[in-house]
């Protein structure tokens, strides 16, 4: 790779068909380097027809039958993308790409011992998480910050760990909705790689709670703390860490929701949930499996 090149971008996108799939994947067109393919794993109820994009978009575009969660599709979306992008990333079918993003994306993997690029996940203008500085190398603790749809991973790295855990995410056949982006990244830091924290980088989304009833919400946070409990006993952390992040939801119990009683069950929920996680089974009692 000459100074002048960088490396070639594609996008991993799991859908269900939701519309604001178009706007994906036209912002991921209007993108001053645009990526080289884009790849939909189509997890569409049957009969549903997909979003379209751009008429003649800058980019090969592929759709490819997918089932069984957001991590199966991304697998299968990376499948329809191996030996044609070097950077992977993986948006949600909701995302957008502001104009700068992939290129910037794309020199940070100018550094051969770079695997991944951390950015920041942009909800109604007030950032997810908050990474730690530019240039800085995640560990075991900061990793936690990052999240699937504004990461990027060298092809290369994905493709030699596996990739993401089809048990781990949103819509998987198990308990454990959340972690699986955190459990690849601790997968590619075990192996040696260095994971970027790039928090000068945003990829835009619409926020988690959307329409949800409270009793909903209840059900989707305890399962998505399932899964974090389960990337903390998958990953040799210490006992005390592990079980420090059941108590994490009580340090500010009432942050987690405006209705300071929603709030109250949120943090319940999500301690619950970690246990569960952390034990590996779902405790007795539990009316709703993990949908």
């Amino acid at each position: 790779m000459s100074g002048a090149e960088l490396p070639t971008v594609g996008l991993a996108i799991t859908t269900i068909g939701r519309p604001a799939l178009a706007g994906l994947l036209r912002s991921a067109a209007e993108s001053l380097v645009p990526p080289v393919a884009v790849a939909v794993a189509d997890q569409s109820p049957p009969g549903t027809k997909l979003p379209t994009g751009p008429v003649d978009p800058p980019y090969e575009l592929r759709v490819v039958p997918s089932e069984g969660g957001a991590s199966a599709g991304r697998n299968d979306a990376v499948r329809a993308l191996l030996g044609r992008a070097e950077v992977l990333g993986f948006p949600n079918d909701d995302s957008s790409l502001p104009a700068g993003t992939l290129g910037a994306v794309a020199a940070a993997f100018r550094a051969p011992d770079v695997v991944a690029v951390a950015c920041t996940l942009v909800e109604q203008g007030t950032p997810r998480f908050q990474l730690p500085p530019a240039g800085t190398a995640l560990d075991d603790r900061s990793v936690w910050r990052a999240i699937e749809p504004s990461m990027f991973i060298r092809a290369a790295a994905f493709d030699a760990v596996g990739g993401f855990r089809a048990d781990l995410g949103t819509g998987a056949p198990t308990p454990w909705q959340s972690g699986e982006g955190t459990d690849l990244l601790l997968r590619l830091m075990s192996a040696g790689g260095r994971v970027l924290s790039r928090p000068d980088l945003e990829v835009d989304g619409p926020g988690e709670r959307r329409s949800l009833a409270p009793d909903a919400l209840v059900r989707k946070h305890r399962a998505y703390a399932r899964g974090t409990g389960h990337v903390y006993r998958s990953h040799p952390y210490s006992s005390l860490v592990r079980w420090r992040t059941v108590a994490g939801p009580w340090l500010h119990p009432a942050s987690h929701d405006p209705d300071l009683r929603l709030s109250l069950r949120l943090a319940i929920a999500r301690s619950v949930g970690r246990v569960e996680g952390l034990l590996g089974r779902v405790l007795p009692g539990s009316t709703q499996r993990w949908q």
